[in-house]
């Protein structure tokens, strides 16, 4: 078998194990079950993966990335409408509240939560890119596009585990205005330097 293909059978496992997670949840997820649902023998199964550990953890990190993907892509794409951005965000993660919450259980689960953590590590480079993305759009520096992210994220995880919409939406609101305050200040700034104000 040549390697595309090794690596093309390895991911649609992943991904079919994800929306097994999904359905079952970790607690009740079992190998047996996941290889008679994708009609594999249990052997095939840990020629693709070390074992047990490894195929939930990759498909944890791939949900995750699937999820956080989508999420910043979201962010991204509402730079020209922060307001719009601030008042459909959780909307857009109502969407994913399932992928969300598993993603959750995985991350601190006693059994595979430290290995997840390290896996997901790359997860700061991504985070890292958007943080970039956030100062070239609102030219603000490292320190605070990298809080607002952090903020966005403990805000969505904190909306996903105890479904208090009501209290994130104070929360994006205090944080909207901490971005708007900063947008004001640098086209003001702009302008002084312009000689527009």
């Amino acid at each position: 078998m040549d390697r595309y293909n090794v690596n093309d059978k390895r991911q649609a496992i992943i991904t079919a194990t994800w929306d097994y997670l999904l359905r079952t949840g970790l607690a009740n997820a079992s190998i047996g079950d996941l290889c008679r649902e994708q009609k594999l023998a249990q052997s095939s199964l840990y020629y693709w993966f070390e074992n047990k550990d490894d195929i939930w953890i990759s498909a944890g990190k791939y949900g995750i990335s699937k999820v956080v993907n989508a999420l910043f892509e979201y962010t991204v794409g509402h730079t020209d409408d922060i307001r719009a951005y601030f008042d459909t965000l959780l909307d857009e993660v109502d969407k994913y509240k399932r992928e969300l919450r598993l993603a959750v259980q995985i991350t601190m689960s006693p059994l595979y939560g430290e290995r997840m953590r390290e896996k997901a590590k790359d997860f700061r480079l991504l985070y890292e890119r958007f943080a970039q993305k956030l100062m070239e759009i609102i030219g603000c520096p490292h320190i605070q596009a990298e809080t607002f992210i952090y903020s966005i994220i403990a805000y969505v995880i904190d909306y996903v585990l105890w479904d208090d919409r009501d209290k994130t939406q104070m929360l994006l609101e205090n944080l909207y205005d901490r971005v708007l305050r900063r947008l004001e200040n640098n086209v003001n700034s702009k302008r002084r330097n312009y000689g527009t104000a």
